[in-house]
Parts: C-alpha cells; sequence; structure tokens
C-alpha cells in the first residue's frame, strides 16, 4: 500500500515494503542469484540479512548484495555487535566488555560499507539494522557504547547505508524505560523499533497513557 507525507512543503509517496527474514532461507550462500531470483517471484521487495547469511567472504557477500540489485530487490544488512544471528552460546558473549562489542560492531560496519559499495551507483542496501550491546551494562556503559557506534558509523562516511539500533531482548536497547534515558543522552541514536521485545520482557502491553507518551514522544521519533 502507499500513503502520502509532506516534507518541506513537498508531497511525497511513500510505500510499504516487504522484506523476507533470512533466518531458514536455504540457498542464499550456495547460490545467492537463484535464491533472490525466488524471493522475487514470490511477491518480496527483498531480504534482511546478516553478513554471514550473505556469505563467509567479502567476494561472496558481494555478489550476493550485486544479485539483489539484478533482481531489483532491497536489502537491509544486519550488524552484530556480538552473538551473531543468535546462534550458539548467548552468555559470554554478552558479557565481553563494550569495548569488545564496539570493535566488532565496528568491523562489522565496515564489510557492510564494502559490500554495499561493491554493487556500485545502484546498490540495494537500504539500511543497516544493529543488535547492539548488552543488557548486562549499566546506562553509563551502553551510553557511551552507543555514542561510540554512532561515531563509528560516521566516520565509515556515506559508504555505510543509514544505521539504527534494533530494541531486542538480550541488548542494551532491551527496555523501554532505560531506552527513553538512552534517547537523552545519545540523540543521534536511531532505532529500529521491534516493540515485541519490550512486550516480552515488561510483561504488559505498554499500554497505559504514560508508556504511550514514552513511546510516541520519545521512542517513535528515533
Amino acid at each position: 500500500g502507499q500513503r502520502r507525507s509532506w516534507v518541506g512543503g513537498e508531497q511525497r509517496r511513500m510505500r510499504l515494503l516487504v522484506l523476507r527474514s533470512a533466518w531458514g532461507l536455504r540457498g542464499l550462500r550456495d547460490a545467492p542469484a537463484r535464491t533472490l531470483a525466488g524471493l522475487r517471484s514470490a511477491g518480496f521487495d527483498g531480504l534482511e540479512a546478516s553478513l554471514e547469511d550473505l556469505g563467509a567472504s567479502a567476494e561472496a557477500r558481494a555478489e550476493a548484495v550485486r544479485a539483489a540489485r539484478d533482481e531489483g530487490l532491497s536489502l537491509i544488512i544486519s550488524a552484530y555487535s556480538s552473538w551473531a544471528n543468535y546462534e550458539g552460546p548467548a552468555t559470554e558473549q554478552l558479557l565481553s566488555p563494550p569495548s569488545a562489542h564496539l570493535d566488532r560492531l565496528t568491523r562489522e560496519l565496515e564489510a557492510i560499507a564494502e559490500a554495499s559499495v561493491a554493487a556500485g551507483p545502484l546498490s540495494p542496501v537500504l539500511r543497516v539494522n544493529a543488535h547492539s550491546g548488552s543488557d548486562a551494562w549499566s546506562e553509563d556503559e551502553a551510553a557511551a557504547f552507543l555514542a561510540s557506534a554512532v561515531e563509528a558509523a560516521s566516520r565509515i562516511g556515506e559508504a555505510l547505508p543509514p544505521v539504527s539500533h534494533e530494541t531486542h531482548r538480550g541488548r542494551a536497547l532491551c527496555c523501554p524505560f532505560a531506552t527513553a534515558r538512552l534517547l537523552r543522552r545519545v540523540p543521534q541514536l536511531r532505532l529500529t523499533s521491534d516493540l515485541s521485545h519490550w512486550v516480552v520482557k515488561t510483561e504488559r502491553m505498554l499500554d497505559t497513557a504514560p508508556e504511550q507518551e514514552l513511546l510516541l514522544g520519545r521512542v517513535a521519533p528515533a
């Protein structure tokens, strides 16, 4: 479907894109062109995938991104500061220090920029969805890490598509109330809002007037 919005006095159309998750998708690493052609035939507008989903090497990932471009599909690439794809033991990875999380996230952002550039000026990579930090940290640690993550993305420059950080259990943005406070401290932070994680964590629908004010007034603008 489409809806209209006004930006700077100019009327623009927005279109809803339906992207498939790479979870459970077979064949992407072995035959990206055929797999992505199948997604297009199934009616999807694109794919959300991690670097590991796309390929084991920079060359393989670039091939997958070019295949998406050739099919006219959009890509969102996920970046992880630890526990990639949520596979394997979680605790040791999530409890690693913020510096280790930042180093890994920065490397993944650099690799995504490289893959996007390899597709040329018509790169299909729309956005980076970052799974960032750990719920074990203090708010001071989380704020410092997120500020550094924003700076790292800025240093990489225009080769990197826009980065947003997902509200996800186990991560620095696992709680709506802490997230609202972190947004005050890191106003440049942008979010991928998966509110289902907050509903599960808080064990309620977050539908009271104060909670709605927080979500709509502080979280939604990010």
